[in-house]
């Protein structure tokens, strides 16, 4: 009898038990997909030229499918400016854009599916730049102060446009990622030979003229990164593993100069400069960061590069950040990225952003906005901001369109 009285009661206990957890994971436990998660702290430091500490890495373990589902519920909370929350988008362009970049003569692209370039006006309309046509163009490099680019085509054909007066001139189809100096006036790019000993980096004038060879590649070009640091004096950066968890980065002069490397704390190193080249911005992942993509910042003159490295603590690219001077930063944040994202850059693409506004004086970190469009958000690339900071231009990865939002 004493038997069965004690199965009773721990029957009863178990009971009990059961029905307290039903409790707590209905009522209780939740998994809001807008939270965001700062509970892993990566090396913070201090903002170059501040004495501030940088804030700690945005790691959103939301789930990408779920996305910003739930926003049709909340419809009246969309924003049409920018306050740290839903924020409203607008779609510019109907179909693919490309070259999609902000030149002293204003934000222009090319229409994928018109064929056309345009620039969107004071107003923030497109409007044609020329009535000419531009057949089934890949890339686009803006020279940075006149209007003219250079079209880079499926064929391998490379042909520098004036779109002022009109005028072509045809490049060397060996030549492949392209960059103008400040000045517009020349350009640097990587030269593609049959063999690998043909590979070099070049310097010429912008029509090709005046040719001249500044390194030789070999087998190493995916690792070189052509472009123009802001004071001229930088042709491209190579990066070399250092050990598993470092990589050293070597800046290329232009007249063989011997300018001193550095040492990045992971690898896929990837960089951009500052407008006026006083930072350089870029990414790397390693063991410590899960292997996800980390920003970092630093000094960007020639005579100062790779000095006092601060981690921002933001999990995404530069190619979808851009700086709104010298000290703002605008970047596209990926929610929920997975471990290892960072030796697979793509997967990242079938994410929604977040944008967040970094401010590098201070290292303060605000979440500007979550977009939210016709089919929910957005996976950014390609930001950039209009010269009186008012809007937030993307390109979204998913339909190639050209999208925007009001920052003020």
């Amino acid at each position: 009898m004493n038997f069965k009285k004690i199965l009773l009661v721990i029957s009863f206990l178990i009971l009990v038990l059961l029905l307290g957890f039903a409790l707590y994971f209905v009522f209780f436990k939740t998994n809001d997909p807008g939270l965001v998660n700062d509970n892993t702290n990566y090396n913070g430091g201090v903002i170059p030229g501040t004495n501030q500490q940088g804030p700690n890495i945005v790691n959103q373990n939301t789930n990408s499918n779920q996305g910003l589902g739930w926003q049709d519920i909340f419809t009246d909370k969309i924003s049409d400016v920018a306050n740290g929350g839903l924020t409203k988008v607008t779609k510019l362009s109907t179909g693919s854009v490309g070259g999609l970049d902000l030149t002293d003569k204003g934000l222009k692209y090319y229409d994928e599916t018109k064929q056309q370039f345009f620039r969107v006006n004071a107003q923030g309309e497109p409007e044609l730049i020329t009535d000419k046509k531009f057949f089934q163009v890949k890339n686009v490099l803006w020279a940075p102060n006149d209007d003219k680019a250079i079209l880079e085509y499926p064929d391998g054909m490379n042909v520098l446009y004036n779109f002022r007066t009109g005028k072509q001139v045809t490049l060397p189809a060996e030549l492949e990622k392209f960059s103008f100096s400040p000045s517009g006036q020349e350009i640097t790019a990587a030269w593609i030979g049959s063999q690998a000993e043909d590979n070099w980096l070049v310097v010429a004038n912008d029509d090709g003229s005046g040719l001249s060879l500044v390194e030789p590649l070999g087998d190493q070009v995916a690792d070189v990164q052509v472009g123009f640091s802001p004071d001229g004096q930088v042709a491209a950066l190579y990066r070399k593993s250092y050990d598993l968890q470092r990589q050293e980065v070597f800046p290329i002069g232009l007249h063989g100069e011997n300018l001193r490397s550095f040492v990045v704390q992971g690898s896929g190193f990837e960089s951009t400069w500052s407008p006026e080249g006083n930072s350089l911005l870029y990414s790397v992942y390693s063991e410590t960061t899960d292997y996800l993509p980390n920003l970092w910042v630093t000094g960007g003159k020639t005579s100062a590069l790779g000095d006092l490295k601060v981690s921002l603590n933001l999990a995404t690219w530069p190619d979808k950040c851009s700086f709104g001077g010298e000290n703002s930063l605008y970047c596209a944040v990926p929610q929920g990225l997975p471990r290892g994202v960072g030796l697979y850059p793509e997967i990242a693409d079938t994410y929604t952003d977040n944008f967040y506004y970094i401010d590098l004086n201070t290292g303060t970190k605000t979440l500007l906005a979550s977009p939210v469009g016709e089919s929910g958000g957005y996976a950014a690339y390609n930001l950039q901001v209009s010269a009186d900071g008012s809007v937030l231009y993307f390109t979204d990865q998913n339909t190639g369109s050209l999208q925007s939002i009001r920052l003020k």
